[in-house]
């Protein structure tokens, strides 16, 4: 019997058993896929994810697949009119102990599950669908749809935002619907004008709308979002809604109309996707026992499901991942104390992450007074408005 049993392999479940193994536990990772992929696009990741993976040993791996960006540049979606920087790159280093890093989600993912492999501590079950969840005496036992029951000492749901896990131990607890629809494209850098090549990272706001791009992939590839409030709001979350192109032209000429000429034009590049990122939330946990219960805890999104505005997600899984770990070595405690130990840790960080990402989608498609006090900050604040160190300290 292993350890620790994991439901599902995305990023929050490799870096979990990634973390776990590392102080000498064994881990089940049961993923529902076929295969161990990832899906999206671009994602950043913060000093405070970036000091747990090189600690982890993985700093070269990811400065080879990644990219730091000199500095992020807010702008004004409707004029182009520069709002304000915030040095990063090096100054990042400085001030924080790590950089910003930007990467392809499925290259973070592929570098966590070859660290998992090296590591040789979690054995990796593919094809596999967590049906229930049951309590035992002595650990928890999981069944599947198509094969016999496991056991382990406990269970780590890493299910993302429609957890199983978090269904069968909590029971149905709804998600919350933004009204926004994110529009993802990869472009290649040495295709794009110059303008477009630079080594930083934009944000543009506007009514209703915003626009982020920076560089992955060692430079070659830019990452674009578009994220609109459209009419309609989708039933459930995901990565990969299927938008008709009708819908996505008039999601996007509905937001875009008013915005500046070069903005547009990068769009246009961009093409109409097709597929629509549907974002949701959940109500922030209201104590610890939200987070962990008996024997089951959960993580990343499973736990505390974010809007992407902080870009946050994936650094908040790292943290738990981390945090799980540490709390895991305390023999002496019970498995029950040992998980409530780790919940206890992270139930208020990751509540705050989650308020503060629902304050700026509102902030960043502010319109009216709300709209023209957010620019006023920015141009006078600079860097004192943009930086987040009670996030990046950690």
């Amino acid at each position: 019997m292993r350890d620790v049993l994991i439901a599902g392999g995305g990023i929050g479940g490799l870096a979990a058993a990634l973390a776990l193994g590392r102080v000498g536990t064994t881990s089940q990772l049961i993923e529902q896929a076929e295969t161990f992929t990832e899906v999206g696009a671009g994602i950043g990741l913060g000093p405070n994810a970036m000091k747990r993976l090189h600690d982890w040993g993985l700093k070269d791996v990811l400065a080879q697949r990644g990219f730091v960006p000199s500095h992020l540049e807010v702008r004004n979606a409707l004029d182009g009119r520069s709002l304000g920087q915030m040095a990063m790159g090096d100054d990042f280093v400085h001030r924080y102990g790590a950089p910003y890093l930007t990467i392809h989600r499925a290259d973070l993912h592929q570098t966590l599950l070859e660290a998992v492999q090296a590591q040789n501590q979690s054995s990796l079950l593919l094809n596999s669908s967590l049906h229930t969840v049951q309590p035992l005496d002595e650990g928890v036992q999981i069944g599947f749809e198509h094969s016999g029951p496991m056991q382990g000492m406990a269970l780590i749901g890493a299910d993302g935002i429609s957890s199983r896990v978090r269904q069968q131990v909590w029971g149905s607890q709804p998600l919350v619907p933004s009204g926004h629809w994110a529009y993802r494209s990869v472009l290649q850098r040495d295709q794009l004008p110059p303008v477009w090549r630079g080594d930083g990272m934009g944000l543009w706001l506007g009514p209703r709308l915003h626009v982020v791009h920076y560089p992955i992939r060692g430079g070659e590839l830019l990452n674009l979002v578009v994220i609109v409030e459209a009419q309609d709001i989708p039933a459930a979350p995901g990565w990969d809604h299927v938008r008709s192109a009708e819908e996505a032209t008039l999601d996007l000429q509905a937001a875009m109309y008013a915005c500046c000429p070069s903005l547009q034009e990068l769009v246009r590049m961009a093409g109409h996707s097709r597929k629509a990122w549907a974002l949701f939330d959940k109500p922030p946990a209201r104590s610890a026992q939200d987070m962990a219960k008996g024997k089951v805890a959960l993580l990343g999104d499973a736990a505390h499901p974010m809007l992407p505005y902080l870009a946050q997600g994936a650094g908040m899984a790292i943290e738990d991942a981390d945090s799980l770990a540490q709390h895991w070595q305390q023999h002496s405690l019970t498995v029950e104390q040992r998980l409530q130990a780790y919940a206890q840790a992270r139930w208020q960080r990751a509540g705050k992450v989650q308020q503060r990402a629902r304050r700026n989608g509102r902030v960043f498609h502010a319109r009216g007074p709300l709209a023209w006090a957010r620019n006023m900050a920015m141009s006078l604040g600079g860097q004192n408005v943009m930086d987040q160190p009670w996030l990046y300290k950690y």
